[in-house]
């Protein structure tokens, strides 16, 4: 009987022990978890603005508030300036942060993020006492024509002064009430600068960039501008998955004077006259997009030589104005309109949803240049007895019967196989 009593103390000692050690682990846990919180929220709350050889800065640790009354160009302009030679980071909470000035990169490695871009559109519902649209990491144009600025920087020693490395994303920059100003404006000769997840809205133009080598623009969504990109001289650049949208009189995407462009999937929106205009440019590369248009003149190639057009979706529709889906044009003006020499227009699916489809309207118009094919194109609308209207040495193939094409000049230099 002893011997029992004692194995029973023994088990219930045991037993006391797993239980002791059961809480001081869950109490292990909550304190790890505690100083794992602890560190997290002092780096990004801690109020000291000494230290000023960190690499990330966040702008509200500085003075700056997000209460879209107080102008915070001044505090971010002088961070950029103090950071180290290998860059640094200006961190955007969220907040409605104004500049009555912009925000100037004129250094190499400078990062300038938010947290998030919050909600896009006008047509979202925003939070009371926040400018439209509501939420996220914003940047607001106040007395300023420029959100961020690169500008022209003196040559050294007789070479470009290139900026690299800049990195824009995960914030929203916008006009304000009304439709002004560039949200990012670079004009130096720049190199690798990454343009990422971030929202332009009520601006005039939302990028501009002039004379980039490698810049990727890529999960943006730059609409309700009047213009969305316009990018100018430049050499292997890219843009890739965004959603872009311009306004009446304006172009969603304008390139002027680019090679080895990567202009990639894509959802181009109406309301702008044009979605895409390239200007002198070659070996573009223009695939796997979705176009949508109220107007003729959806995708323009004016001159320049060797760009390819394929797999892309392209759809006209009808303006609540239909007197304006040839926005003053003649109907012989083209949904795709072409010149410049060499280009490939391939493998797209064309609707074309006509306010008056009795006019003859012209879908394909290949206007000047020379070795301009087109293959392999769907065209929904083939009752135009000019769904082609093209140019000598023009080549169609797999498109339309020779009955719906259009020759200006000797119908013997125009081959058509169907």
């Amino acid at each position: 009987m002893k011997k029992t009593t004692t194995c029973l103390s023994i088990s219930l000692f045991l037993e006391k022990f797993s239980v002791l050690i059961f809480v001081f682990a869950i109490f292990v846990l909550i304190a790890a978890a505690s100083c794992k919180k602890t560190v997290i929220e002092k780096v990004y709350e801690s109020k000291d603005s000494s230290n000023i050889n960190s690499p990330e800065f966040i702008i509200t640790n500085f003075g700056a508030k997000g209460d879209g009354k107080t102008d915070c160009s001044s505090i971010i302009n002088d961070l950029i300036l103090k950071m180290p030679a290998a860059g640094g980071t200006i961190v955007i909470p969220e907040g409605d942060f104004l500049l009555n000035n912009p925000i100037v990169v004129s250094r190499n490695f400078i990062t300038i993020q938010g947290l998030n871009p919050g909600l896009r559109s006008n047509v979202d519902i925003g939070s009371s006492g926040v400018q439209q649209p509501g939420g996220g990491s914003k940047l607001l144009l106040g007395n300023t024509a420029i959100g961020i600025h690169v500008p022209s920087q003196p040559d050294v020693n007789g070479r470009k002064n290139r900026i690299s490395g800049l990195v824009i994303k995960n914030l929203l920059i916008s006009g304000g009430q009304g439709t002004k100003g560039t949200g990012i404006s670079i004009v130096q000769d720049n190199d690798g600068v990454r343009i990422e997840n971030v929202i332009g809205i009520n601006l005039n133009i939302g990028i501009y960039a002039e004379a980039a080598d490698a810049m990727i623009i890529s999960t943006c969504w730059i609409s309700e501008c009047r213009n969305s990109i316009e990018m100018k001289n430049g050499i292997q650049n890219m843009i890739t998955n965004c959603q872009l949208g311009a306004q009446p009189s304006g172009i969603t995407v304008n390139l002027t004077n680019q090679e080895n462009f990567n202009f990639t999937s894509n959802h181009v929106y109406p309301d702008g006259d044009v979605n895409l205009q390239l200007n002198n440019t070659r070996y573009a590369n223009i695939s796997s997009n979705n176009f949508q248009s109220y107007y003729v003149g959806m995708i323009e190639v004016n001159g320049g030589h060797s760009n390819l057009v394929s797999s892309n979706v392209c759809w006209l529709r009808v303006p609540g104005d239909t007197a304006r889906q040839l926005r003053g044009k003649l109907n012989d003006y083209g949904v795709i309109r072409v010149s410049g020499d060499n280009h490939l227009i391939s493998s797209n699916s064309i609707a074309c949803n006509w306010a008056n489809p009795s006019s003859n309207p012209v879908t394909i118009r290949s206007e000047s240049g020379s070795g301009n094919r087109y293959q392999n194109l769907k065209i929904n609308d083939v009752s135009s007895s000019r769904v082609f209207y093209v140019n000598e040495t023009s080549e169609i193939f797999n498109c339309v019967p020779y009955s719906k094409v259009y020759v200006d000049g000797d119908v013997s230099k125009v081959y058509v196989k169907y």
